[in-house]
């Protein structure tokens, strides 16, 4: 069951959203009576004008979620460089999914290439790649191993990564808006939304677009609150201080601009995402349950 549609923004309300201050959302009406392991992922810390953020408390509601079984997942890994990550995830994967009797397929969507990375248009990619096979996603990070999760096809999109166990960095618990690691969706969602904006070249902020884009579909995110995983450690180029990160990564300066002004309504998701993807396929690879293919996804510019 969804909440209503983001209300639709016409001229005035666009142009006041473009330069009221941001604020937090507040109070989340989708929180009301929550409780238990799947519960939805709160909004109240978004910061956002206030008036596209009472647009956002009002097409809130509780709403019901369930799992469904006897649905088709395809599994999408972005990926680049990283096999020994791919190296640890694939057997702990394959068992979980094993375990819980999904009916599966693990699809790594690798960049080609030494061009500024893009996970979006890979995972877009992947979406449209595996469509007339798939009732359901999970979206994968290469770097986060399941530990505790359910695979199971959502009515709702739903986060797995909740508790983030390390060696590297202090454990994390997810109790905040942050919607990535392992995501799971139905295909009707990913469609709804037009996946994911093409437009976010290096590392942050296209998870956070993503999830405003769903809600904007009127859709209830919620997360596993007892979803374990355990996190490998990345490549030094995707570490940042919250001082030096503008500075440091200018495309994570420029990511942040573009997701704020998604916050901001300055946006049209219809325009951007899977219906203007383009992408072509270099190599392939299938093993099983398991398929690789290599892709030119174009480059920033």
């Amino acid at each position: 069951m969804s909440s209503p549609r983001f209300p639709a923004q016409n001229a005035l309300k666009r142009l006041l959203n473009r330069f009221l201050p941001r604020g937090r959302v507040g109070t989340d009406p989708a929180l009301a009576g929550s409780q238990g392991r799947y519960r939805p992922v709160p909004v109240y810390n978004l910061k956002m004008p206030w008036l596209a953020a009472t647009d956002l408390r009002r097409s809130r509601r509780p709403s019901e979620f369930a799992f469904e079984e006897g649905k088709k997942l395809t599994v999408i890994i972005p990926f680049r460089n990283r096999d020994e990550h791919l190296a640890a995830l694939r057997p702990a994967l394959e068992a979980q999914l094993d375990g819980q009797h999904i009916d599966y397929r693990i699809l790594v969507v690798e960049q080609a290439g030494d061009g500024i990375f893009n996970k979006a248009r890979l995972i877009n990619t992947g979406i449209l790649h595996a469509a007339d096979d798939s009732d359901y996603y999970c979206i994968h990070d290469v770097d986060n191993i399941p530990v505790n999760a359910d695979y199971r096809c959502p009515s709702l999109p739903l986060r797995l990564v909740t508790k983030l166990q390390t060696t590297h960095r202090r454990e994390t618990e997810y109790k905040d808006h942050y919607f990535s690691g392992a995501i799971t969706f139905r295909k009707e969602h990913a469609f709804a939304a037009n996946g994911l904006s093409n437009q976010y070249w290096g590392w942050g902020k296209e998870d956070d677009d993503f999830f405003f884009r769903l809600l904007m579909q009127g859709l209830c995110c919620f997360a596993d609150y007892q979803g374990v995983y355990r996190d490998l450690a990345n490549p030094q180029s995707q570490h940042f201080t919250k001082a030096t990160q503008k500075r440091v990564s200018p495309q994570l300066s420029a990511n942040r601009h573009r997701r704020n002004s998604m916050l901001r309504l300055q946006l049209d998701p219809a325009r951007d995402g899977l219906n203007s993807l383009t992408y072509s396929i270099l190599a392939a690879h299938t093993e099983g349950r398991f398929e690789k293919i290599v892709v030119d996804i174009g480059s920033q510019g």
